[in-house]
């Protein structure tokens, strides 16, 4: 069963060129991995605004993506804050909602 996030990232301190830069390598890092059929990102309306939509193989597979772009999201941090993100479908082992 898939798994799907939606984040929201705002640029801080106009530093807009370079969370453009951090998405454009995360969404081509994420290209070619199965597991993250869709990983698209979307301007919004508002300056410095910007949407992920992700969607996911299994349970397992958010946090290993999360894990294999670490360098990549730590850039993506210096230049833009999380709004929020929402995770949607069962999630793995060791989640608050798991059965165990």
């Amino acid at each position: 069963m898939s798994i799907f996030v939606r984040a929201r990232f705002d640029v801080r301190d106009r530093r807009q060129d370079g969370t453009e830069r951090s998405a454009t390598a995360l969404h081509e890092a994420a290209g070619p991995e199965p597991a993250a059929p869709t990983y698209r990102w979307f301007t919004l309306p508002e300056p410095g605004a910007y949407l992920v939509l992700e969607e996911y193989a299994g349970p397992e597979a958010p946090g290993a993506a999360q894990e294999n772009a670490a360098g990549l999201l730590t850039s993506l941090g210096r230049c833009a804050d999380m709004a929020f993100a929402e995770m949607y479908g069962p999630l793995g082992p060791g989640r608050p909602d798991a059965a165990g």
